[in-house]
């Protein structure tokens, strides 16, 4: 049921008890009341007057019945009229009334008897009077006794009609018989026999006459009337009381209804004000909506406080702050140097983020009074911010939760109306929706910067990508003669020496080349389940002999395996490299922090290189005290041959190389850095569940290289200068090398001696489909010849159409032991059908 029906009900109920109320406050019909007393009153004047005519009749006085008529008939009218007046309102009324009809209607009955009789009796008292001065005059004085007897007669009628007692008649009706017995002649003729006839019906009917009016008499007219009229009375006092006290109570209902209307009067006037408040407010919202729409970022923290002072100011509050979550600082939402609107709120945040008490339904804290608290921590602490009343909305959308809207009375206590509450909802949506554009859009500035400079290095790895493979080349053609001219020379001559420094600077010009493919993420992944700390540690004993006395390193070792999927050597690199720099920044000088531990991510985190995305990580975190880095410094950190130090110092490789190993590991870094306090790099590595398998002992065993007995090998290059380099290679080692520079006449000679060759050396650019095809299944011509590719370092992941045929490849620049090494283990197994162990660095695809 909604309110208008109720409303609808309640006024209905309220019309009916009104209706009711004054209908029974009215007073009784004035003209229904006097017609009502005009009937009694006539009805009891008429009774009197039918009473009076009767005797008068009975007396002979009147002369003709009309009054008796008309009385009786306005007696009946009168009592019909006090039916219609009053009805059926009182049972004893009724009653009443149906009395005062019988009587009324016995009346009408002994009236026609009265009538009748009456007339008959006065109709021979005239004929005996008449009959009897007849008969006086005819009588002769002479006789006495005639006279005697009527004169007798005479004074008996006029003594009955006087009193027509029983005596009275009993001795008229002897007077009458003296008049027949004893006999006298003078009474012999007919007006004798009249006269006696007519005084024998007086003397029958005058009683009856009598009897007749002592009925009417007792005919309790008046008596009914009287109770009617008294028992009537009664009613109308009766109704005249409750009249009275049905005004009384309908008087007071008014008197409530208008204090009722009064009230709402005041309701209205409060509901106005407040209808007026919120439409402020309203506007005030829209203000500020339409402010925070088309808003310069870079002046969102002006605009946002300018949008709180307007929502305080329209609401009658008397502060309104956003306390933000600690993770969103002002300064990720503002430009540098603008203090945010929530400065130091960090308190507070977390006061409304572990609240413990009850919360309403949107998920915001409603107070209307602080000091109603339960005593604790939250209430002093509201009460040192000197807080009345607060209320706390959330910012937070479907993405993130940037905070809490505040808004606080210090001055007085004040409630939280629904409706207030809800648009000051629609407040804090809006300032929500302002974050999340201004945290995209910086977001978005951010990324497309790193998107930037991601390109910029992918850009700067491919081209050093590509010089490294032409480096290669050379340092392929210059350790390659070099070893061949060590085996030439006296181990103890000059020349010997000589030759083997340059041996040994194109070895350092390699690892040059390895620092440039890391970086360029060319190289292929030998990653494996390792544990972290002891790889951390090794390296750590190589670092510290490095750097000088000076330098102190302080590790941290969290507990736990932290295993990931990478390469020892590679972390190793990392370590030193980043503790290098570290030690570089504090001028060689001071205390560096390295600390190995695990985290877990909940949601997605921002680095300065990369976004962090949900799951376990194994942290390498080294943080030195040095000079610290500018922005420029930073944004150019990892790109190749960039460095700070002076010429002759360092290559600018080291940080590129580590940018490239934790990339290719799938980790992400984080480096933060301010002038003069120190710089930060972590390295984040997707933590593993798999087991760790266990290194290998580091150090190689030394042995004999395996030389050849004469094989014939097939050797097909392109480069006629690295072809030649490899027959004189395969020479020295023992083997008899045959030379093409083209596929098909390669092809072409096999096929014509198939025993020929017992091996193919071959430079995977001359791989073609008809190559592959040649020896690639049982079914091939040449499926029987086994095979060795020479790939350029890290073109494994990209040359991986030929994985599937040839078994097995090295690397470039192309080592005598690794080929001596290669080359005997592919002919072992091919001549024994076995696997024998390789120990170098040859490797299967």
């Amino acid at each position: 049921m909604n309110r208008l029906q109720v409303f609808l009900g309640a006024a209905a109920g309220m019309l009916v008890i009104l209706t009711t109320l004054f209908v029974l406050s009215m007073t009784p019909n004035d003209a229904r009341h006097q017609k009502t007393l005009e009937a009694l009153r006539a009805i009891d004047t008429s009774n009197a007057s039918l009473q009076r005519d009767v005797l008068q009749a009975r007396s002979s006085i009147l002369h003709n019945y009309d009054p008796l008529v008309r009385s009786l008939a306005v007696m009946q009218r009168s009592s019909h009229t006090l039916d219609e007046a009053v009805g059926g309102e009182d049972a004893q009324l009724a009653r009443i009334a149906v009395d005062l009809d019988i009587a009324l209607d016995r009346a009408g009955e002994l009236i026609e008897r009265f009538k009748s009789k009456n007339s008959v009796m006065q109709n021979s008292q005239i004929i005996f009077g008449d009959t009897l001065e007849l008969v006086k005059r005819g009588l002769p004085s002479r006789n006495g006794e005639a006279h005697m007897r009527l004169t007798g007669v005479a004074g008996t009628v006029s003594r009955f009609t006087r009193e027509p007692s029983p005596e009275n008649q009993r001795r008229l009706n002897l007077a009458l018989n003296r008049l027949q017995f004893p006999f006298l002649p003078e009474f012999g003729g007919h007006l004798a026999r009249t006269l006696i006839i007519h005084g024998r019906v007086l003397a029958n009917t005058f009683p009856i006459v009598d009897a007749i009016a002592a009925d009417l008499q007792r005919v309790p007219t008046a008596v009914l009337v009287q109770r009617y009229q008294a028992r009537y009375l009664a009613l109308h006092a009766e109704a005249l009381d409750r009249a009275a006290v049905f005004r009384v109570v309908l008087y007071g209902i008014a008197l409530i209804l208008c204090a009722y209307v009064a009230y709402l009067f005041v309701r209205l006037q409060q509901n106005a004000a407040t209808l007026r408040d919120r439409l402020a407010l309203e506007a005030a919202i829209a203000t500020v909506s339409t402010r925070l729409i088309d808003m310069d970022l870079d002046h969102l923290c002006q605009e946002m406080e300018a949008g709180l002072a307007i929502l305080g100011r329209s609401a009658g509050l008397d502060e309104v702050r956003v306390f933000p979550r600690e993770e969103v600082p002002a300064g990720a939402l503002c430009p540098a140097g603008q203090p945010g609107p929530d400065d130091g709120a960090a308190s507070v945040f977390r006061l409304a983020e572990h609240w413990d008490g009850s919360r309403a339904c949107h998920g915001g804290i409603e107070v209307a009074k602080v000091s109603a608290l339960p005593i604790g921590g939250q209430r002093n602490r509201l009460e040192r911010l000197g807080y009345r009343s607060w209320l706390a909305l959330p910012l937070q959308n479907a993405e993130r939760n940037f905070g809490y809207l505040s808004f606080a009375t210090l001055s007085r206590e004040r409630r939280w109306p629904a409706d207030e509450v809800a648009l000051l909802r629609t407040a804090a949506e809006i300032f929500t929706n302002a974050l999340q554009r201004a945290h995209g859009d910086r977001q978005r500035a951010l990324l497309e910067a790193r998107l930037a400079e991601s390109q910029r290095l992918e850009s700067l790895g491919t081209l050093a990508g590509g010089i490294a493979h032409e480096y290669n080349n050379i340092l392929g053609a210059i350790l390659g003669y070099g070893e061949l001219a060590l085996s030439e020379l006296d181990a103890d001559g000059t020349p010997h020496r000589q030759v083997q420094q340059i041996v040994r600077a194109g070895m350092r010009a390699q690892s040059i080349t390895d620092q440039i493919l890391a970086f360029s993420r060319r190289r292929d992944n030998r990653y494996r389940p390792m544990r972290t700390v002891p790889a951390v540690s090794e390296a750590l004993e190589l670092v510290r002999a490095s750097l000088p006395g000076t330098i102190t390193i302080q590790t941290r070792f969290a507990d736990g395996e932290g295993v990931i999927l990478g390469d020892p050597a590679e972390l190793q690199q990392v370590v030193m490299n980043l503790c290098a720099n570290a030690a570089h920044a504090m001028d060689r000088e001071g205390v560096v922090e390295l600390a190995v531990d695990e985290v877990a991510v909940a949601r997605d985190r921002e680095l300065s290189h990369g976004r962090l995305k949900p799951g376990r990580y194994v942290r390498l975190a080294v943080r030195d005290r040095g000079h610290g880095m500018s922005a420029e410094t930073l944004n150019r950190l990892f790109e190749p041959f960039f460095t700070t130090k002076s010429v002759g110092e360092g290559t600018g490789l080291g940080l590129s190389a580590v940018h490239g190993i934790v990339t290719a590991h799938k980790g992400t870094l984080d480096v933060s850095s301010e002038i003069g306090k120190g710089s930060s790099i972590e390295a984040y590595f997707p933590r593993s569940d798999l087991l760790p398998i266990e290194e290998e002992d580091a150090a190689a065993l030394d042995r004999d290289i395996p030389r050849g007995n004469g094989e014939t090998i097939l050797v097909v290059d392109a480069d006629r200068q690295r072809r030649t380099l490899l027959e004189e290679m395969l020479a020295h080692l023992g083997y008899e090398a045959v030379g093409f520079g083209q596929t098909q006449t390669a092809l072409d000679a096999v096929a014509r001696n198939n025993d020929r060759f017992d091996l193919a050396l071959l430079d995977e650019a001359v791989i073609d489909p008809g190559l592959q095809h040649a020896w690639s299944g049982p079914s091939g011509p040449l499926a029987r010849l086994p095979v060795l590719v020479i790939a350029e370092r890290g073109s494994g992941d990209g040359r991986r159409e030929w994985s599937h045929t040839f078994r097995m490849r090295l690397e470039k620049p192309l080592r005598m032991e690794a080929l001596a090494m290669a080359l005997s283990h592919e002919i072992q197994r091919d001549s024994t059908g076995e696997n024998p162990p390789l120990q170098l660095a040859a490797r299967r695809p």
